[in-house]
């Protein structure tokens, strides 16, 4: 019985070996930021479906068990009754020689990561893109080829609970100058498992794009960012930034989870026809506030969220003398389903504007798109995209924005992931505006995305 035994063991010993694998992959972090919520959400899936694997292995390797007992059992009875020990060694069996070779690679895996991620104290990330088309996909009046950015990703250890993301991006403006910005910078502290306070300058989180998906255009599937969700210097109408402080947290409730964050930073402020967070500060006072709710399903929804979300920010427009200012108010709903097949976004916005200097009447926009995309085989994405804003052009607030102009847009495109850090992405897109100057121009565009 005593070979019984070793096999036992030794099967025992290649379960563990499996699940050490199998737990440091789940632990890998994502090229993601550590406070998207939406990566977070998808880590948590591929480690419920690593349990289940866990599981299945288990049976499988109970199944071993047994059969190589009952192989030890027969080898001691023998035809003659001879002990299986006594002269030559038997041979292990092929069941013995494959769980040896798992146990073997996956402690040699596992003690590669292990030095890897001890001798990493500061992790650093990149991401870049080169684009090419009829248009700039940022700067339309331009065409031909560009460099889109070029951006650097840290996410220093500081502690078991001290937390901190530092973004600093290198972008081409419509000039061809280079300008540098610290796109992120917050400092957060763990207050439990799934909630973390964070403090600095940070993506504000309405809806699901914008704290979904940073800078970095290689892990978004498609080319570019709904325009009137891109970023305040690229042409947003919201504050995608807040600089201020951030409680994000996520809670199990039987097969869901519920998200929430609740956010108070400086007041932003429209300066050369754009928003500006006021990182130093904000001049005058006043506040941004704002939260979003969220609901991730699980069992047979796994993979879809749906959230609203509102925010309040008191907006000076410093380019007019005097001074105007508007009450932004904001009130959202998005809906997200992502899974190995399909990826699909949509989000609306409604705005509630009304002035405070001087006073003035309450204007009502909205704004909205839908990204509906498929995962082909052979690592090609087909996706496609509709985008539209109502803004009233009395309403001081989109008045002041160089990009306030209400439009529409529709998109088809195509990715094809070269490996695991490139990507290739194409898109033929219309795009209409439908006040102030009524124009509408065609784009073929090409964009090449990187990570590393």
């Amino acid at each position: 019985m005593q070979g019984g035994n070793n096999d036992r063991a030794r099967a025992g010993r290649g379960w563990l070996a499996v699940a050490t694998f199998l737990a440091v992959l789940a632990a890998r972090p994502l090229w993601a930021a550590p406070d998207d919520t939406a990566r977070m959400d998808a880590l948590e899936r591929r480690l419920d479906a690593s349990m289940k694997l866990i599981r299945e292995l288990s049976q499988r390797v109970e199944q071993l068990q047994k059969q190589l007992a009952h192989q030890g059992i027969a080898n001691s009875a023998g035809p003659s009754g001879a002990s299986p020990n006594a002269g030559t060694a038997a041979a292990p069996s092929p069941d013995e020689q494959r769980i040896s070779a798992v146990e073997q690679s996956v402690q040699q895996i596992a003690l590669s990561t292990s030095d890897r991620a001890a001798a990493s104290g500061l992790p650093l990330h990149g991401f870049a893109d080169v684009d090419a088309g009829t248009h700039n996909p940022t700067f339309p009046n331009l065409k031909g080829a560009d460099i889109g950015s070029m951006e650097f990703f840290l996410t220093p250890r500081l502690g078991d609970r001290t937390r901190a993301l530092f973004e600093l991006n290198f972008e081409v403006d419509s000039s061809g100058d280079v300008g540098v910005d610290l796109e992120r910078a917050q400092i957060g502290y763990q207050l439990a498992d799934s909630t973390t306070v964070w403090l600095g300058r940070f993506h504000t989180p309405y809806g699901f794009w914008n704290t979904a998906f940073h800078h970095g255009l290689q892990i978004a599937t498609s080319l570019r960012r709904p325009a009137f969700l891109e970023f305040e210097d690229h042409g947003g109408i919201m504050p995608a930034h807040t600089v201020g402080a951030w409680l994000t947290s996520a809670q199990r409730i039987g097969d869901g989870r519920l998200t929430y964050d609740v956010y108070v930073g400086n007041n932003q402020r429209i300066r050369g026809g754009m928003l500006d967070m006021n990182s130093a500060g904000s001049a005058h006072g006043g506040a941004i506030v704002g939260g979003n709710l969220g609901w991730l399903f699980g069992g047979a929804l796994d993979g879809l969220k749906v959230g609203v979300d509102a925010l309040s920010s008191r907006i000076e427009d410093v380019d007019t003398t005097p001074t105007i200012v508007t009450r932004l108010r904001s009130y959202g709903t998005y809906l997200a389903y992502d899974t190995d097949r399909w990826e699909h976004i949509a989000e609306f916005h409604l705005f509630s504007n009304y002035g405070l200097q001087p006073a003035g009447a309450t204007y009502h926009s909205h704004a909205g798109f839908v990204q509906l995309g498929y995962r082909m085989p052979d690592r090609f994405t087909l996706y496609t995209r509709y985008e539209r804003t109502v803004l009233q052009q009395a309403d001081n607030y989109f008045q002041a924005l160089n990009t306030g102009g209400s439009y529409h847009r529709e998109a088809l495109g195509l990715r094809y992931d070269l490996d695991l850090a490139s990507a290739l992405k194409m898109e033929l897109a219309t795009t209409r505006f439908t006040d102030r100057t009524p124009m509408s121009y065609d784009e073929a565009l090409l964009q090449y995305a990187i990570r590393f």
